[in-house]
């Protein structure tokens, strides 16, 4: 048997070919272009003048989308719709049952005229750039990939080693706008476990659909990123491109997708949404809307932090109530001081975030640990997630998926039941200093009532612990399955991540 190479040849080799590549630099420009104008005349124009009809002028539609099902759903909804243009910035895209159902539904909107732009991030996205390449081959497809790598597999670590400083800096992003009329954001990428649709672990999470005049703002973020020099068409990483590549496997892929037991309640191929359009409208509620996003600095790598501080000013203002849901909480000084400040004036302060059992970056919890007992003795109320959820069934699972577990995925804020907060944002370092974020601050007394709602059920104790001191001084976690004095996990194996896992720098989480 031949001996297996040593470690430290294989490392240095992979060091030497990341700093062998280099990204492509022949290619043609990549033009600028921005969304297209709005045409009432369309399906979800009319949408649009529906909506307006019914509430004051400048108000836009907004609504939650709660259940996983739905998050898959209604994008189907808008790309169907579409009849002009969609426009994508996501962070990850897989290529599983419904990631491939949604690209099914995109190209079917290619092929009818619609323009499709998108803005990727490099991280993982269907089977790679070489993919995005034939995709685009498509003359109504265009993918354009955010800060890309040069290297490909293994190669990234050393690359990512070498010019971490760049590198590091992702577009977190997750954003479809269909015709300039509709879009949907918040915190789900695109991929089987943020549908309910997997069967190891599902994500709860929150998005939000919105119509007329707030989704037409929402094109200034994709404009901005389509239009930067962080960008590179996918294009230019292939010698040549090829549409049929994708023509040859299209009907396997949607033989296996119609035969998916997963996919069953779900449309393969495009159908008409009008009746849950029109059910959509008579839901939504009206309000009016801010853009919070990071902003990229043409010919530096630097950005603004504009999300955040969007944040931060509205839990400063907040005068009777602040509830939080975030999936990933290592506050620092900073937002301690904010939350001491709101607890100081009257502020009721409630936060739900995972537990060491429901987080799938087990990481996180090895530097929020220490936060907890500060985070309670700041007044602040504090809640972790359970693996096992009432609301898996229904909420978080997408029937016949039952996951052996659940996790929690939402970036969500509720203030003075008047504003509301639905983006990408989580309240960690990466995401305040390293990656792009985006969401949307709308002013909605309707619209807070329902998210606090949804806020209030997963806070309750067949959804979450409530984490407390007892009279000692110690933790101890309440939920309806009893008290206990450990901090929950699935497993012994988790703890020990969760222990090997402090040895990470606070910033890169």
């Amino acid at each position: 048997m031949a001996r297996e190479m040593p470690i430290w040849i294989v490392a240095a080799m992979l060091g030497i070919v990341a700093a062998c590549a280099s990204l492509p630099t022949d290619y043609p420009p990549a033009p600028p272009s921005v969304a297209l104008e709005p045409d009432p005349g369309s399906t979800l124009g009319r949408l649009a003048t529906e909506f307006s009809s019914r509430h004051d002028t400048g108000l836009s539609g907004y609504a939650p989308v709660d259940l996983n099902s739905d998050g898959l759903r209604w994008r189907l909804a808008l790309i169907d719709s579409a009849e002009q243009s969609i426009d994508m910035l996501y962070y990850l895209w897989y290529d599983d049952p419904s990631g491939l159902v949604l690209l099914e539904h995109v190209i079917e909107a290619a092929d009818r005229g619609v323009r499709v732009r998108s803005v990727v991030d490099d991280t993982l996205f269907l089977k790679g750039k070489a993919s995005l390449a034939a995709l685009s081959a498509h003359p109504n497809i265009e993918i354009r990939v955010f800060n890309p790598w040069a290297s490909q597999g293994a190669a990234r670590v050393a690359e990512t080693a070498a010019r971490a400083k760049k590198l590091n800096r992702r577009m977190h992003k997750k954003l479809l706008i269909a015709d300039n009329q509709a879009a949907i954001l918040g915190g789900r990428n695109i991929g089987d476990h943020y549908f309910g649709l997997h069967h190891k672990y599902n994500f709860h999470d929150l998005d939000m659909i919105v119509v007329g005049d707030a989704a037409a703002e929402s094109s200034e973020i994709f404009d901005h990123f389509w239009n930067s020099d962080r960008v590179i068409p996918a294009t230019a990483f292939v010698e040549e491109v090829s549409w049929e590549s994708i023509a040859e496997k299209r009907k396997e892929e949607l033989d296996r997708l119609r035969d998916s037991d997963e996919l069953a309640r779900f449309p393969v191929t495009r159908r008409d949404w009008t009746e849950e359009l029109a059910t959509l409208i008579e839901r939504m509620s009206p309000g009016t809307s801010t853009l919070e996003y990071d902003r990229l600095i043409d010919e530096t790598d630097e950005q603004t932090f504009d999300a955040v501080l969007g944040l931060v000013n509205l839990v400063e203002q907040a005068q009777r109530e602040v509830l939080i849901v975030n999936a990933y909480i290592i506050p620092g000084d900073r937002m301690m001081e904010i939350f001491q400040n709101a607890t100081d004036r009257g502020v009721r302060v409630r936060v739900l975030t995972n537990s060491l059992a429901s987080n799938d970056v087990p990481a996180v919890t090895a530097k929020y640990k220490k936060y907890r007992k500060p985070l309670i003795e700041a007044g602040v109320e504090l809640y972790e997630f359970s693996a096992h959820p009432e609301i898996q069934a229904g909420v978080v699972d997408t029937d016949p998926v039952k996951a052996k577990f659940a996790g929690l995925h939402t970036k969500a804020l509720v203030v003075d039941r008047e504003y509301v907060y639905i983006g990408s944002l989580n309240l960690d370092p990466r995401s305040i200093r390293l990656n792009t974020e985006m969401g949307m601050i709308v002013t909605s007394p309707a619209l807070a009532e329902e998210v606090a709602a949804i806020a209030e059920r997963d806070m309750a104790p067949a959804n979450s612990w409530r984490v407390r001191l007892d009279e000692n001084g110690k933790l101890t976690w309440e939920s309806a399955e009893g008290t206990v004095t450990r901090q929950p996990a699935q497993s012994g194996w988790q703890r020990v991540q969760a222990w090997f896992f402090k040895i990470v720098p606070e910033g890169q989480l």
